[in-house]
């Protein structure tokens, strides 16, 4: 595509990667990691981009912050396991914008591409090796906010770890079913899980897939693909109304949260991938939970409370992913309406959510020892309108975590 679809503050940035590759390593030094905040409150797209402080992981914006994506309604946005390549879903215009992250972190617009399979795209995964990208659309092909009907997944395959531009796949497209809101893909196997918030599907909206070397999915044992007319799409059990989904990093558990329950359901994931519920699951959140991370090590879950206002934090049990602590009393306050969560994966110890409803992003630091939370410097940070999305990815100054299967 061309620069000038990406807005003014695109085209500032992208004078050349090699300014980028150009910054000191002392000016790095003390730059933990970067964070891309995703705002929907204007005409077109802002990414607003910050440096982590590594001290005490306050955000300063950079200079040619916020970015303009040059589309509407950005809802979604990851990043790949090496931090070179960011990846923007808009609903709106069921567009993906992809960026490279120069290593003064700042945001180099690539190429845009259509979600082929479907349209109004709301959540991506991209796979642990960088090969495969996953958009969940709204809708299938043939059916609109006008008409109204079920969704789809669309594979992307990404060329190289040097080149992250997509290729569609549009032979590879999957039919689901009625509104699915969120995509994982697991660090150590080829699976896929989706949920839904299908009302046919007799809370069964989580699915799984396994994806061969193509990006292929196949269902797995218990999930059920339907035709949406006589036989509905249906899984594993997720609660009245599935909201968010997560993996730990070992690929061992797998954990939903229930938004119109207000709880989090737990699952193993042995070696067929079938999720199998967790005996003392699920377990209360706060108020409506929208979003959910575990942090890079794999101990302590966390889930954002968009009504609660504040982040419930959990003990995962590491040999059998049952959850402890975090009672809603007891949770670490932050801005009105926490819709996203992420924490940065090179210290793993600082963690940001992107408030919907007061234009913030608050920032909380974590307790190695027991997983609490505390807020960090100068929190909240101003953010664009309607911030709506988060990732952050690690500088190059500083090793990322690493996690042994």
């Amino acid at each position: 595509m061309k620069w000038s679809k990406f807005g003014r503050n695109a085209l500032a940035t992208v004078v050349s990667l090699g300014m980028g590759l150009g910054i000191t390593a002392c000016s790095r030094d003390y730059v933990v990691a970067f964070l891309y905040v995703a705002s929907s409150g204007s005409s077109t797209g802002l990414i607003n981009a910050y440096e982590v402080d590594y001290q005490v992981g306050a955000l300063v914006q950079m200079p040619t912050s916020p970015v303009d994506t040059g589309f509407r309604n950005p809802v979604a946005i990851a990043a790949t396991s090496n931090g070179k390549f960011v990846y923007v879903v808009h609903r709106d215009d069921s567009k993906i914008v992809e960026y490279a992250v120069g290593t003064d972190g700042k945001l180099y617009g690539q190429n845009s591409y259509d979600a082929i399979g479907g349209t109004y795209p709301v959540a991506l995964s991209v796979t642990p090796d960088n090969k495969f990208v996953y958009v969940l659309n709204t809708y299938q092909s043939g059916y609109s906010p006008a008409s109204v009907g079920p969704g789809s997944i669309s594979v992307f395959k990404i060329t190289s770890d040097t080149d992250g531009s997509l290729t569609a796949q549009p032979s590879l497209t999957v039919k689901i079913g009625n509104n699915p809101v969120g995509v994982v893909t697991s660090t150590y196997n080829n699976f896929v899980y989706v949920v839904e918030q299908d009302g046919n599907a007799n809370s069964k909206n989580l699915l799984g897939f396994s994806h061969d070397a193509n990006g292929a999915l196949t269902t797995l044992p218990g999930t059920t693909l339907g035709n949406n007319s006589t036989t509905f799409t249906s899984g594993y059990y997720s609660g009245v109304t599935a909201s968010a989904i997560v993996e730990d990093p070992r690929s061992r558990f797998l954990y939903v949260t229930d938004r119109d329950s207000s709880q989090v359901i737990g699952y193993t994931l042995g070696s067929t991938g079938v999720p199998a519920l967790i005996s003392s699951s699920p377990w209360s959140t706060g108020l409506r939970p929208l979003a959910a991370t575990v942090d890079p090590r794999g101990y302590y879950l966390y889930v954002a409370n968009y009504s609660a206002n504040n982040v419930s934090a959990f003990v995962i049990d590491q040999a059998t992913g049952a959850l402890t602590g975090s009672a809603a009393s007891s949770s670490t306050s932050v801005g009105t309406g926490p819709q996203s969560i992420t924490i940065e994966p090179a210290l793993g110890k600082y963690m940001f959510t992107a408030n919907f409803l007061d234009n913030t992003t608050s920032g909380l630091q974590l307790d190695s020892h027991n997983g609490s939370l505390k807020s960090i410097q100068n929190t909240p940070f101003a953010t664009s309108s309607r911030p709506s999305a988060a990732v952050a990815v690690a500088n190059g100054a500083h090793a990322t975590q690493t996690v042994n299967p």
